[in-house]
């Protein structure tokens, strides 16, 4: 007969009930897999389910440890070896008999677990939460299958799923292609991309209608970090705390499907060159400009990159202080401001950056002066500029501020008039791309210092300003302006506060201090002693954070986004100084900031490539075109090249 242990059950075994692939990852040993095992509906977007994780769970991929007394078939295993094994897994298992390698295995298996992806991160199986409303609307009404590749900037599991995609990606060839290049396979099938930020619905029934109001924040994966460990740029033009925010209505009543419209506006930390060293013993750290720039690379590639993102006008409201008696904000307003006069000096006119300064510290405390109605006129001003996105309008607005039909003109060839039509018919080609006829142009952008409390006021203005006058383009109201005490208005206070309070505890350790309020608002700041009260536990909340517990977070996202790989560094994550080097490449590789990649191109007839779009380093390689030479290195430039390098930089800032 045969033995109880022969006639054992082989094959797989379920292990956990999962509901998407977060990723892959690799420190020292093994690779790790991210599961999501838990999740929460938090609402939808035209149809489409979106879920919050509320668990996940990581197992390592490895043969499992077999049992020395336990290697064979044989039923008479020797106690010796069984105990001996027992012994040795207790050893372990507190760490006792582990090499060093071993130790830093261990280490970062705790340092990636201290992301709390139960915490503000989002997913959809049938919608791109990457990607704004109107980008959507492009994307699937041009191409439905296969889906556009998602937006790596917001996807804080980018770095996991890469090789997942690279695997499932390229190996398929269309059927329509006749044999030609391949296409993405199957990929998107699996790679589920996770944002992360904050996501608020609410259901309104008003004006006669069903409404659903969203709000969605996605938070950028390039130069994230914590409150005083990451301020200003990068030498690439990323900037922390980048933040956009998406505010979508849906008219769920009008149409096949409803009628959507939703506005974009962004924030960020100021784009120049400044940090602010904490300490235990300074709550408030001054402020430095650590690194000069006189040419203002960085901040042209960040708002070269907004320009492709989001055309143009971009609009710069700065809510920094613009006078002090002891100098603190106002040395990196007056350095943002120059930076901006220099790149509108070289740039055309259609494209000038609009900036306007607002002091909301000196307004607010002002007797004569109310906070706001100044931001309301700035919201007003720069809502007209850009506009907003409709799948179907019926309304527009003109100049004076009068409501008048919309008139989308003929469709595509042979369509209808674009005045009644339906998303398909009002949707046209201009050669041979693709566009809705009211679609938003431009981008706000909005700062204080840490883009948190008065950023979160200033941006709710201009919410409100783009709610009404979506509500008059969608046929809803005949008037854009809403009265405060008005259901959908005080909605939205609620919503813009519990936004604002995430996304703060997120970079800075504690709810916002300023909450939007109006006159009628529940959500007013508390008054008398006991506002006073909460705001200061809410400053000793962001202060203990800040000073001991966002170096660990710190360590933690540059591990989990890739920014730091345990087997491409000598030295151990701990025991950096900082981490300056893992998201300034050039820098590191010994570039200065001075002139940009296609100037060095241009002055010495040399290519190099040695970012990888996704953020990561790679390994520089350097070429020099019409020439037979192919190993020079950037290292190796002569000395008269450096100084033509020098006597450029001083021509440019004579």
């Amino acid at each position: 007969g045969t033995s109880p242990r022969s006639s054992r059950p082989r094959g797989l075994k379920p292990v956990c009930r999962a509901y998407g692939i977060l990723g892959f990852v690799r420190f020292l040993d093994c690779y790790y897999l991210t599961l999501i095992t838990r999740r929460a509906k938090v609402g939808s977007i035209g149809g489409n389910s979106i879920y919050t994780i509320k668990s996940t769970e990581t197992f390592p991929l490895k043969p499992a440890e077999r049992d020395s007394g336990h290697d064979g078939g044989d039923d008479g295993a020797d106690p010796g070896g069984v105990l001996l094994s027992m012994w040795n897994r207790g050893k372990r298992s507190v760490g006792l008999g582990l090499s060093n390698r071993e130790i830093a295995e261990l280490r970062y298996q705790g340092l990636y677990q201290v992301v709390d992806l139960a915490k503000n991160f989002f997913f959809s199986y049938t919608y791109d939460l990457t990607r704004s409303l109107q980008e959507n609307f492009l994307a699937m009404t041009s191409r439905p299958v296969p889906p556009a590749p998602y937006k790596d900037m917001y996807a804080w599991n980018h770095f996991l799923t890469r090789e997942l995609e690279e695997c499932g990606s390229g190996h398929t060839a269309h059927p329509s292609s006749g044999g030609g290049p391949a296409t993405p396979g199957n990929a998107y099938h699996w790679v589920l991309p996770v944002v992360h930020g904050a996501f608020i619905q609410r259901k309104l029934h008003d004006y006669g209608r069903s409404l659903n109001l969203v709000l969605l924040a996605r938070r950028s994966r390039h130069f994230a970090g914590t409150r005083y460990l990451k301020r200003g740029v990068s030498d690439r033009g990323k900037v922390a705390n980048d933040v956009e925010h998406e505010q979508v209505i849906h008219d769920e009543t009008t149409g096949d499907g409803g009628v959507f419209s939703s506005y974009l506006q962004i924030r960020g930390s100021i784009p120049t060159f400044w940090t602010q060293e904490s300490s235990v013993t300074m709550p408030k750290p001054p402020i430095v400009l650590n690194r000069v720039d006189p040419t203002y690379q960085a901040t042209q590639a960040h708002f070269d990159d907004l320009l492709r993102r989001y055309g143009s006008p971009i609009i710069v409201v700065d809510l920094v202080k613009q006078s002090e008696k002891r100098e603190r904000e106002v040395i990196v307003g007056n350095e943002f401001r120059n930076a901006i006069d220099y790149i509108n000096c070289h740039i055309d006119d259609r494209h000038k950056i609009l900036y306007c300064a607002l002091d909301y510290s000196h307004i607010s405390k002002h007797r004569n002066l109310n906070v706001s109605s100044s931001l309301n006129d700035v919201a007003t001003w720069s809502v007209n500029r850009t506009g907003f996105f409709c799948s179907e309008p019926k309304w527009k607005i003109a100049e004076g501020g009068g409501v008048e039909p919309f008139d989308a003109g003929p469709a595509s060839p042979g369509g209808k008039d674009g005045g009644g039509g339906t998303t398909a018919d009002l949707s046209r080609r201009l050669g041979g791309l693709l566009f809705f006829p009211m679609e938003q142009m431009g981008i706000l952008r909005t700062n204080c210092i840490d883009c948190l409390d008065r950023t979160n006021v200033a941006q709710f203005s201009a919410g409100v300003e783009a709610l009404g006058q979506q509500l008059v383009v969608m046929g809803i109201r005949s008037s854009p302006r809403l009265d405060p005490s008005s259901i959908i208005v005080r909605m939205l206070i609620d919503m813009y506060v519990e936004i604002g309070d995430q996304i703060a505890l997120q970079y800075g350790g504690s709810e916002a201090h300023k909450k939007v309020a109006s006159a009628t608002s529940a959500a007013s700041n508390v008054p008398g002693q006991l506002g006073k009260h909460k705001e200061l536990l809410t400053s000793i909340r962001r202060y203990y954070s800040n000073a001991f517990t966002d170096r660990l977070k710190q360590d933690a996202m540059n591990l989990f986004l890739g920014y730091y790989l345990p087997s491409q560094h000598n030295t151990p994550l701990w025991e950096l100084d900082n981490d300056y080097y893992l998201h300034n490449f050039h820098v590191n590789s010994g570039r200065g900031s001075l002139q940009s990649m296609k100037a060095y191109q241009n002055m010495f007839g040399v290519s190099f490539s040695d970012i990888e779009e996704d953020g990561g380093p790679s390994d520089p390689k350097v070429r020099r075109h019409g020439r037979s030479d192919s190993n020079m290195s950037l290292i190796s430039l002569t000395d008269d090249r450096i100084d033509r390098v020098k006597q450029r930089c001083n021509s440019q800032n004579a």
